[in-house]
């Protein structure tokens, strides 16, 4: 099944990536809430080098925000942004 352009498989691997913890903030994401903005827990792929600055969709580029991180980080790269936090 896919969620929003991702496999399980993929959305798997970005969630256990950061051990389903937000890779900015460290906030503890809700694998059941990909996507779902109001839920608590809720949470988006991220890309650390954003599309627009050259970044890819390949899965070392993809890590899991939560919703408000990856929505505030606009077209920062990862590490431009925690330096921001």
């Amino acid at each position: 099944m896919k969620f929003m352009g991702y496999t399980d498989e993929e959305l798997n691997y970005i969630y256990d990536k950061n051990d389903g913890y937000c890779w900015h903030c460290g906030k503890k994401l809700a694998w059941k809430n990909y996507g779902k903005t109001s839920e608590r827990g809720a949470w988006e792929v991220d890309h650390s080098r954003p599309c627009v600055r050259g970044g890819t969709d390949y899965l070392r580029n993809l890590g899991p925000s939560c919703i408000e991180c990856n929505r505030s980080k606009g077209d920062l790269t990862s590490k431009e942004y925690k330096r921001y936090l």
